[in-house]
């Protein structure tokens, strides 16, 4: 399933890159289905910046169909992203890790001034590989899948988005 998503920023293009990139943690009371986000890695290499972040999903209610599959003490992804300074754009994939071969979600964000705001692109795709469900009959795991990606995508999606308020909502309360 492929998304697009724009949003808009009214802040300089400068101080949003820096603070989706560097303020992560700093950014998780904003995010109310965050319960935390810890860096576990950070690499810079010129104008990019390589993090891999690990964040824990908020207690939340998985559905029965894949209740088997995903347990709700085990909702946490890690999140990839190479940060590059220079095109004003991330490239990023996360893994899901409790089911990390079976779930790809990739894509990029490019981030656009325009009068003093920003304008951020967001461009990305979910997949499920039900076949790629460890210790799952491929029966089962096909007929999971729907319920699977409906969940995923319900859990990843709305990070993103929220990511952006939050973000607007960090700077407004710090400057």
């Amino acid at each position: 399933m492929k998304f697009s998503l724009v949003d808009e920023i009214p802040h300089p293009r400068d101080i949003v890159f820096a603070t989706h990139r560097d303020k992560l943690v700093e950014l998780v009371p904003y995010l109310p289905n965050v319960e935390s986000v810890v860096v576990e890695e950070r690499v810079e290499d010129g104008d990019v910046v390589r993090l891999l972040n690990l964040w824990t999903v908020a207690s939340t209610e998985v559905p029965g169909a894949i209740r088997g599959l995903v347990k709700p003490e085990h909702l946490t992804y890690q999140d990839r992203a190479a940060w590059d300074g220079a095109r004003w754009r991330t490239d990023w994939e996360i893994t899901i890790t409790a089911l990390p071969e079976a779930v790809t979600a990739r894509g990029f964000n490019t981030f656009l001034e325009e009068g003093g705001e920003t304008v951020i692109q967001m461009n990305g795709e979910f997949a499920i590989h039900p076949d790629r469900i460890p210790g799952v009959p491929t029966f089962v795991a096909k007929a999971a899948a729907p319920a699977l990606e409906k969940f995923i995508v319900g859990l990843l999606q709305p990070n993103l988005k929220k990511s952006n308020q939050a973000v607007q909502q960090y700077i407004e309360d710090n400057l």
